[in-house]
């Protein structure tokens, strides 16, 4: 909080959640309070999921990949959505107007009309859906690699065929079945010597 201090903050949270009661709105006020936690919370879980994407890339800004699934827009296109995926990932969620400022002045979007017209809210809007778009991917990503253990801890060491099997332990089979030494199948002919 601007013009406070650390422990100001501090000592008015533990007064205020002793004498909340005393005051008339108090349902209200923590109504918002919880409101504003939420908002926070959802952030947090929004910047983690943010950085999980990127950090199976080694340079997000050239290779990040989205998968849209059935809703890529027309509008946007997949560099402008890696950009400001990117961006949102260092300048943080909610920060549209310096988004915005970054859409401007980069260099790949010089001539593109298009996003460097867009609003901040058009922005937060096109962030949304990609955020939603990667959430879903790192979910689906969490049930593969969920699976890929469970695959592997179920795993059991693969047994030899026994030595019941004639036909797979034979070494002597007859020339036909044999073929030539190159691999290649028997054509019926004698070689001549």
């Amino acid at each position: 909080m601007e013009g406070k201090t650390e422990e100001e903050v501090q000592r008015y949270a533990e007064v205020f959640k002793e004498r909340y009661t005393e005051l008339n709105d108090y349902d209200r006020i923590i109504k918002n309070i919880e409101k504003g936690e939420s908002k926070i919370s959802r952030k947090d879980e929004i910047m983690k999921a943010i950085a999980k994407k990127m950090d199976r890339y080694k340079n997000p800004w050239l290779e990040l990949k989205i998968q849209y699934g059935q809703n890529k827009g027309k509008l946007y296109n997949e560099e402008c959505d890696r950009f400001l995926l990117c961006m949102v990932h260092k300048l943080g969620y909610g920060n549209w107007e310096e988004l915005k400022s970054a859409f401007r002045m980069s260099p790949l979007f010089r001539f593109d009309w298009f996003v460097k017209s867009r609003t901040t809210q058009e922005l937060a809007r096109r962030c949304d859906t990609l955020i939603r778009l990667v959430e879903k991917e790192n979910q689906e990503c969490d049930e593969r690699d969920r699976q890929a253990r469970k695959d592997k801890k179920n795993m059991t060491p693969t047994k030899r065929p026994s030595s019941s099997s004639p036909a797979m332990d034979s070494p002597m089979q007859t020339p036909s079945k044999r073929g030539r030494r190159d691999g290649s199948a028997p054509s019926g002919k004698r070689r001549r010597r």
